[in-house]
């Protein structure tokens, strides 16, 4: 029985009256007079739907987790806030918002709401899988469904081990207190969890937005490629075997356009782009987004708006933020800043001037009260002063330029989903696997005949840490994962940040082109809430 509709029906969770706060870990009925039933489709939906969406009324009205505005609250947004904010990928100019000032020039505290919020966001999501693992049967399609909930219960930790380190751990609902995991303990819990789930999860997924085994070994090999940070122990040998069980698995990369309108790197992040990243296609594990049955002002709505400006209508909805863009530093993983500077075109455009699919992104007039600013940010906050990413759209491929939006959806939500998980990542991290054993001419080869080859882009010449970055970088812009790289190839904070010397707008201070600042390495993780450690006891991360 295909029970994980289109539709996100949150039927089981009204009923059963959960409270959005989690600051104990826990997900217990606030009125205890309330009648209580265990609906096992309807939890089971609402845990795929703490992916996508932030609570029980449409896109905000009654949220998840208390102490941060429901939008900012979603899964999508705040893993992409935490990764993306404090990297080279970008600049959010909105300087107002609780918590984004620090987590933009890496200085934040244990009191930042934003690292709040995505502690709470993943407890309350786990806590949401411990219930139903604690209610659920085999019933129908049950054995596959406590399978996969096991597998979003996983993959909220990783986020915790990824993000926090040592972080308390739970496998129940209980108000009793909850041992605080180290971080290899963690990891070995995660790695054991894996590998039974990749016996037991479905070889094949039950639909588009459900996960099955490749999803378990895809996480695997991420946690193996960054074993050394986690445990102190590398695994580059487990990461390309993982990695190669992805590769040799039913999900391929979508290598040709089926459109013929865009590429088909333009294809994965479009309207319709459940046809190339569902099926047997790229997406190994997809978040479900519709403009009409699933609004979010976290999702799909967020990665299309934040990133234009006002007026500007060639992208399936009718919102802009005008909130993020590039840094000159991502700029010139395409070009250098000079030749920059005189580039004016729209993303339908760049990709061919700059000889790379992948290069959507929009530069803005000369003359004009527009000009880009590229050879180094003077003015904090202003969206114009580098160019705009525009990956992600909520433009159908079958609509070519000047076409209206399709007829039936929402004008102001997107129905683009979240590829959140993709085949693309198992070749990066087999390639970077085989460099790290000294392998470079077979990393280089694999880049340049399977991601590049997509791309159009002409090969690399040459590799080591800091043009795998930068391929990094260039196949998974404005995905969520880019802190996770840098830290791992020992660019992001520390000693090992120190001697490589890259720094970036905001790295440290607001602006390009001032002198390298050192970072203290306790800025590799996020800080515990202060609130939880003074609460339940636990020992902070080291520095903070």
């Amino acid at each position: 029985m295909n029970t994980f509709k289109k539709s996100f029906l949150l039927l089981g969770i009204l009923a059963l009256g959960l409270t959005a706060c989690v600051h104990n870990l826990d997900v217990v009925p606030n009125d205890p007079n309330n009648i209580q039933y265990f609906d096992q489709n309807g939890v089971f939906t609402k845990i795929y739907a703490t992916l996508a969406t932030t609570g029980q009324s449409g896109p905000d009205g009654n949220g998840d987790v208390e102490g941060i505005d429901e939008g900012v609250s979603a899964f999508v947004r705040m893993i992409f806030e935490l990764n993306e904010f404090p990297t080279d990928e970008g600049w959010w100019i909105w300087g107002g918002d609780a918590g984004l000032p620090d987590l933009r020039v890496i200085s934040w505290t244990a009191v930042n709401p934003l690292i709040s919020g995505i502690y709470y966001r993943l407890y309350f999501d786990i806590s949401l899988c411990n219930h139903f693992l604690e209610h659920a049967t085999t019933d129908g399609d049950g054995a596959a469904q406590i399978e996969e909930v096991r597998f979003i219960r996983a993959l909220n930790y990783y986020y915790l081990l990824d993000m926090f380190g040592s972080v308390p751990f739970t496998l129940e609902v209980s108000e009793a207190p909850k041992p605080q995991y180290t971080r290899v303990q963690l990891y070995e819990w995660l790695e054991t969890e894996l590998k039974d789930l990749e016996t037991k999860l479905p070889a094949k997924r039950l639909n588009d937005y459900r996960v099955d085994k490749v999803a378990a070994q895809m996480l695997l090999a991420r946690m193996y490629l960054n074993a050394e940070v986690y445990t102190g122990t590398a695994q580059w040998d487990k990461a390309l075997q993982y990695a190669d069980l992805v590769i040799n698995s039913q999900y391929k990369l979508h290598m040709a356009s089926t459109s013929g309108n865009y590429s088909a790197y333009q294809e994965l992040f479009m309207g319709d782009n459940h046809k190339f990243v569902g099926g047997d296609g790229e997406g190994i594990l997809n978040i479900y987004q519709d403009g009409v049955m699933c609004q979010s002002w976290g999702g799909a709505r967020f990665m299309c708006s934040a990133f234009r400006d006002a007026g500007y209508n060639y992208f399936g909805i009718s919102d802009t933020w005008s909130c993020f863009r590039t840094s000159p530093e991502f700029v010139e993983k395409w070009v250098d800043l000079e030749t920059a500077a005189t580039i004016f075109k729209d993303e339908f455009e760049m990709p061919a001037l700059l000889g790379d699919d992948r290069a959507i992104m929009r530069s803005y007039n000369v003359g004009s009260s527009d000009t880009c600013k590229l050879l180094g940010s003077t003015k904090e906050g202003a969206f114009y002063e580098c160019w705009s990413v525009l990956k992600w759209t909520g433009r159908y491929s079958e609509q070519k330029l000047g076409e209206a939006n399709i007829s039936g959806h929402s004008p102001d939500w997107p129905d683009t989903d979240i590829p959140f998980i993709r085949v693309a990542e198992a070749y990066m991290t087999k390639a970077e696997a085989l460099f790290h054993q000294g392998k470079t001419a077979d990393a280089l080869a694999l880049i340049n005949t399977t991601i590049r080859a997509r791309a159009n882009a002409k090969p690399l010449p040459a590799l080591n840490e800091r043009v795998l970055c930068d391929e990094w970088s260039r196949e998974f812009y404005c995905e969520g994962r880019r802190r996770i790289d840098l830290i791992r190839l020992g660019f992001f904070a520390g000693p090992e940040a120190d001697a490589n010397g890259y720094t970036w707008e905001g790295r440290g201070s607001s602006k390009s082109g001032e002198p390298f600042k050192s970072l203290d390495k306790k800025y590799n993780i996020f800080p515990l809430p202060n609130s939880d450690v003074v609460v339940q006891g636990l020992t902070q991360a080291e520095g903070y």
